[in-house]
């Protein structure tokens, strides 16, 4: 059973900072997740190289071409068809987590997007996950833990187009603002506004990256 364990929470490892590191730009779309070569960057063997690259594969963070494995390559078709299933997504559970909504919900909501106010001079990076965290507390407050799994594989996913939209100072202020329109239609119970605005909230994101040519 120690082995197992062992073995197990060496996957994790290699896991997590794969992850981190492709979630943080060192490991570049395209970078070739061999496994002896990642085996010797992390300091293991090559098994558990391959079950956290196979973890990757799952979440969409990496990919198989051409018998090897790669981090994954976002173009625009690619990107395009991973906003469009956000939308989707996102637009369902906002719609009912103002059906839904609870007065915990709402505290945790307004304090995510409270504290991306309180940041003025966030980093890049820091502002895409504290944008993150803001639409993971709306997954949590629709109630369906099926539709708050896809919207996390997927929302983690556009965490690691690089460069981020959100390095603008323009648009970041703009994302704020449309967060606020999200949050007053999920408070006054309006389904069908929360949903227009997470629609909006995420073409105008698409827009943003389209016309960045990234």
């Amino acid at each position: 059973m120690r082995g197992f364990v062992n073995k197990h929470s060496q996957v994790d490892s290699v896991y997590e900072q794969l992850r981190a590191e492709i979630l943080d730009g060192s490991l570049q779309q395209g970078f070739d997740l061999n496994e002896r070569a990642v085996a010797s960057l992390v300091g293991t063997s090559r098994t558990p190289v391959r079950e956290a690259v196979a973890r990757l594969v799952k979440d969409g963070l990496a990919e198989r071409r051409n018998r090897r494995t790669q981090v994954t390559v976002w173009d625009d078709e690619r990107v395009g068809q991973l906003y469009e299933m956000r939308t989707m997504l996102e637009t369902k559970a906002c719609s009912l987590a103002a059906m839904r909504r609870s007065e915990n919900a709402i505290m945790r909501i307004r304090g995510a997007a409270a504290q991306q106010r309180d940041v003025p001079e966030a980093t890049p990076l820091l502002r895409r996950d504290l944008n993150y965290q803001f639409h993971e507390e709306i997954w949590n407050a629709c109630g369906n833990p099926f539709l708050l799994e896809a919207n996390q594989k997927y929302g983690v996913q556009s965490m690691c187009i690089a460069p981020t939209t959100l390095r603008s100072d323009a648009r970041w202020h703009v994302s704020l603002e449309e967060h606020e329109e999200i949050v007053r239609a999920i408070e006054t119970n309006d389904a069908h506004a929360a949903a227009e605005s997470m629609r909006k909230h995420l073409e105008s994101a698409l827009r943003e990256r389209e016309g960045r040519g990234c």
